[in-house]
Parts: C-alpha cells; structure tokens; sequence
C-alpha cells in the first residue's frame, strides 16, 4: 500500500487550492469572519502572561443572531496601541502558509509605524500567492515591504536556499489554519523554528476539535479525528519544544466562536457531538451565497507558542 507522503499532501492541497478556489474561498461570509477572528486571537495574545484556562476559553465569540454573527463588532481586532503587542512596526514577520493574505492584510494597520517592517509571506500554491501579492501591493508603503515566495520549506533541495534567505531573520512567525493540513508539521515545525531570530515566536493557530485529546487514531476514529488528530495539545507542546528546540512553549484552548460552515467542514473538523446534531436536524441552517447550504456551529481553536533561545541557531 502507498503510504501518503508530505509530497502527496502538498500535490493533493494544490489540486484542491487553484485559481477557481482561491477567489472563492475570500470571498465566502465564512472566510471573512474566520479571518477577523484569527487577527483577533493573534493581535490580543500576550505571551507574558498566563494561558486560558479551559474555563476561560470556553464563551463563545460573536452574536449567531447578527449579520456575519457579530464579526463587525464583536470580532474586530483591538486598538492600534492595544497593550501587548507582538505585532506592531519596526518587526519582521512571515505569514507562513499565508494563502490568499487575507489574514495577513487584517494585521497591515498594526505595522504601520515610524519604524520599518517586514512582511513575508511563504506558501505552496502559486493561486493563493497571486491574491497575497495584489493585497501586498495595496498596501505597500515606504516604511511597510510585503513580499510572497512559493516555497515547500522542507523540500531538501531548497534547505541551503532557505537558510541563506531566511534563516535567523523573524521577529515573529504566524501560521494559521493551515496545520491540520501538513502531513509533516513536526519537520515543518522545526524547520520554521531556524527561522527565528533569538527571542522570536512562532505561532501556530487552528481549529481545535476536543474529541482528539481523548480518541486514538483508529479505523473507527471519525474523519474529524483522523484529520485533526495530529493537533492535541501534549503533541503541540512536543513538537515546539523538544522536537523544534524552542522555549517558553505552550498550547491551549484558545476561544470558541460561532461560525457557519458547510456539511464537508463539519465532518472533517469538529466533534462527534456537532455531527450527530447536524444529522438529527438539531442545527441551524440557511443557504449562503452560492446556494449552499450551511449549518451554525460552535468552533473552537488552539493556539500553540514557542519562542527562540537567546542563541537561536
């Protein structure tokens, strides 16, 4: 039997991830909530401080009953001077597997400064790159570079490419919603880690379904556990810290949020209790855009950190 590789993963994604996708995939009600949320989560963290206890990331984010359930009001990012910055002017940040950069455009306001920053953004599709370069060029200003390269980062005939180009150079890299998708995120983990400079912090942001803390991989786990099953916390935690070589590790529950989401979402991402209301008919439904149907779900999220030595290497 063929085993799935990281190469299979990344031509699977790319068939998925073309030009018809990419425009589609922005421009969807669910996609621009999900974005205000990211922005929200990343733009808020304080790394100096404590992490959520499961209490605490347990109240939902946004108003099911409001248009875009809330997302302009309850999901919008915090003030420019909001008071733990890790994203803010003068840094150098990479977007990796930025997509289309509609997060990343969401951070823009928040890097313009007196100071010069650095925006890079790395991803495998050339689609997705195409949209992140027009939004980079809307927003590009002398004191603010964007620019996007189409890199697999642990290709190994690229490693002394990327060292040369990359390596040490990051204030701050963010990932998100992209993990549950990289058949080999601990490689591609520690590899990101080499891009840090010391101090730098990488952060790692996706759905988080909690039936994976307490199911094993199996042939009668649920395709949400099978394909989220790489993200439990305590496999995180590893992979940052001991795998990747960083400090200051954590992972944890983030927030919850409501979001409307089609059927394939569902299956493939959340809890076995989310499926079976959906199945019962217990969910709230309406038609989207294009006519699809769509059902209110509560998502959650994990946000997962580590930070380089002072002698990152």
């Amino acid at each position: 039997m063929h085993q799935f590789s990281h190469t299979d993963a990344i031509a699977a994604n790319n068939k998925v991830f073309d030009e018809d996708f990419a425009i589609k995939y922005e421009n969807t009600e669910g996609m621009q909530v999900l974005s205000r949320i990211m922005a929200k989560i990343v733009l808020e963290f304080d790394v100096s401080g404590p992490r959520k206890t499961r209490e605490e990331s347990a109240s939902l984010m946004g108003d099911p009953q409001t248009l875009s359930i809330g997302s302009k009001a309850q999901h919008s990012a915090p003030s420019e001077d909001f008071p733990y910055p890790l994203i803010r002017p003068g840094i150098k940040l990479m977007d990796f597997a930025c997509g289309t950069g509609l997060f990343t455009q969401r951070l823009f306001p928040y890097l313009q400064g007196d100071s010069h920053t650095e925006v890079v953004g790395i991803d495998i599709s050339r689609p997705f790159l195409d949209s992140f370069d027009k939004k980079a060029a809307a927003n590009r200003s002398e004191r603010l570079s964007i620019s996007s390269y189409l890199y697999d980062i642990i290709d190994p005939a690229k490693q002394a490419e990327l060292d040369a180009k990359f390596g040490g150079q990051f204030d701050v890299i963010v990932c998100t919603i992209s993990y549950h998708h990289i058949e080999n995120y601990r490689d591609v983990t520690k590899k990101l880690a080499t891009f840090l400079r010391p101090g730098g912090w990488l952060l790692i942001l996706d759905f988080y379904n909690e039936d994976v803390e307490s199911c094993e991989q199996s042939e009668n786990a649920t395709n949400a556990v099978r394909h989220m099953g790489g993200l439990k916390v305590d496999s995180m935690n590893d992979t940052l810290g001991p795998y990747s070589g960083l400090i200051n590790v954590s992972s944890a529950r983030e927030t919850r949020a409501h979001l409307w989401q089609k059927r394939e979402f569902i299956e493939n991402h959340l809890t076995k209790s989310v499926n079976e209301k959906m199945d019962a008919g217990e969910l709230n439904s309406k038609l989207d855009a294009s006519g699809d149907t769509v059902y209110l779900v509560e998502v959650s999220f994990i946000l997962a950190v580590g930070q380089a030595g002072p002698t990152n290497k």
